[in-house]
């Protein structure tokens, strides 16, 4: 699995700073999504989960509407080559379903960036 500690780039007129980035496998990345009440994003055969743990939502906007800044605090990928509406998993007595949703806007940019940086390879 693969670690970045920071990520930035350009998103129309704001800039994108990832505070911490992380390569997990597809169930891992479904789990916590689940867990975290988040919803993977898809783009091109990338599964990303964008989460804040320590950063609360007000102050995101406030960055991005004071310094034009969209901060994402955990960003997690996954390789999916193909899309699917929903990711299941049944892990002991467990029964998980994850909505899975195509990327847009600054998720889209995301994905490529990602993939740009790690030249789409299976990084481990």
């Amino acid at each position: 699995m693969r670690r970045m500690a920071q990520m930035k780039f350009k998103w129309g007129e704001a800039e994108v700073k990832v505070l911490g980035i992380e390569e997990i496998d597809v169930e891992d990345l479904a789990f916590c999504a689940y867990l975290s009440r988040k919803n993977p994003l898809w783009y091109e055969g990338l599964l990303v989960c964008v989460c804040s743990d320590i950063l609360d939502a007000r102050s995101i906007a406030l960055k991005f509407l004071r310094e034009n800044v969209v901060l994402m605090e955990q960003v997690c990928y996954a390789h999916m080559p193909t899309y699917r509406r929903t990711l299941k998993l049944k892990d002991s007595d467990v029964l998980v379903t994850t909505p899975v949703i195509k990327a847009y806007g600054v998720f889209k940019e995301l994905a490529k960036e990602i993939k740009r940086v790690f030249k789409g390879e299976k990084l481990e």
